[in-house]
């Protein structure tokens, strides 16, 4: 893909953008409260909210194709309530994602492509605010699938919606469920 991206990247340089971007996400994962070990009638399963921020790079590579290469800092998770109270489970990663983008027409266009992901922080919050580092316990790396469309509000802003969803498991236990990342993120970018 480095190659691909540096041999088409020679050839239409002058028609590269880069950006920043910035955004809310809207963390889950794909078990249901009784797999990870809380009985449903009394625990409910919510999206925990939080960050991304990052860069990055629109190239075209066809008449209506856009590669597009970004790195970000993203937070992922899930949150468990039971009575009022909330524990959260905190998943912060640093991310490469590499998509291709049909775009329908100049504004508004469709993409998907993998993301690869490294495991920044990783703690389980408490009711009591008090809270563990979970991080030896966690996968260090996590393959994942973004699938999202792309608005062009303006010739430089971006709205961007997209479903990242984590292709491997979270724990780094024997024995432990197959528990992995579904991630929503909205985020609105500025290409220079």
């Amino acid at each position: 893909v480095l190659a691909l991206i540096l041999v088409v990247g020679m050839v239409q340089a002058s028609d590269m953008r880069f950006g920043a971007k910035a955004g809310l996400t809207l963390g889950n994962v794909n078990k249901d409260v009784e797999d990870l070990g809380f009985p449903s009638e009394l625990f409910e399963k919510k999206m925990r909210m939080g960050m991304t921020f990052g860069a990055m790079m629109h190239m075209p590579v066809g008449e209506n194709m856009v590669f597009i290469g970004e790195g970000a800092y993203i937070q992922k998770g899930v949150k468990i309530e039971h009575e009022g109270d909330e524990m959260i489970m905190k998943l912060d990663y640093l991310q490469f994602d590499a998509m291709m983008k049909y775009a329908f027409a100049d504004a508004f266009g469709i993409y998907a492509g993998p993301g690869f992901g490294f495991v920044m922080a990783a703690e389980e919050e408490y009711p009591d605010g008090s809270s563990d580092d979970i991080k030896d316990f966690v996968k260090s790396t996590e393959f994942s699938l973004n699938f999202g469309a792309q608005f062009m509000a303006m010739e430089n802003i971006v709205l961007d919606a997209r479903y990242n969803m984590g292709l491997t498991s979270i724990p780094d236990e024997e024995g432990a469920p197959e528990v992995m990342s579904r991630t929503i993120s909205l985020t609105v970018g500025y290409l220079f």
